[in-house]
């Protein structure tokens, strides 16, 4: 396995649009749209080898005390259940650890994907018990 988070451009674009999730998670198109109106945000291809497989977005949240976000994360259906996910988590979390000027990053999911909320507690999300936007709210401190 050899994971990597790389810039959305020209070359991958259609493909990125064209992952797939069966629930609980925006369409990449809707995020890079998002990315373009908000320049806080950052979306990212996650990609093992050669072969995307993933998307993730994050970015200071200005309208939240300027704290780091976790805003999108999803694998596609075909590459689920193989430890890309938990990589690129690890990979995106040990870049935003390196600001120090920050201590917390957040991240919230449908209170019903129990897989995600898994996933986040193993690598240090805490719940807070809150719901932001109808999602629950999860925090990583470092």
């Amino acid at each position: 396995m050899s994971i990597s988070l790389r810039e959305i451009n020209g070359e991958n674009f259609h493909e990125v649009i064209s992952l797939k999730v069966e629930k609980y998670c925006a369409s990449n198109l809707y995020s890079l749209a998002q990315a373009k109106i908000y320049p806080d945000a950052i979306p990212l291809a996650i990609y093992n080898g050669d072969v995307l497989v993933g998307f993730i977005m994050y970015g200071i949240e200005p309208r939240d005390n300027n704290e780091y976000w976790i805003d999108r994360f999803m694998i596609d259906e075909k590459y689920q259940q193989n430890g890309y996910g938990t990589k690129a988590l690890q990979i995106l979390i040990e870049t935003i650890e390196q600001d120090k000027s920050h201590d917390k990053i957040k991240i919230s999911t449908n209170p019903e994907n129990t897989i995600a909320r898994k996933l986040y507690a193993r690598l240090g999300f805490c719940e807070t018990g809150e719901l932001h936007d109808g999602e629950a709210l999860m925090i990583l401190k470092y």
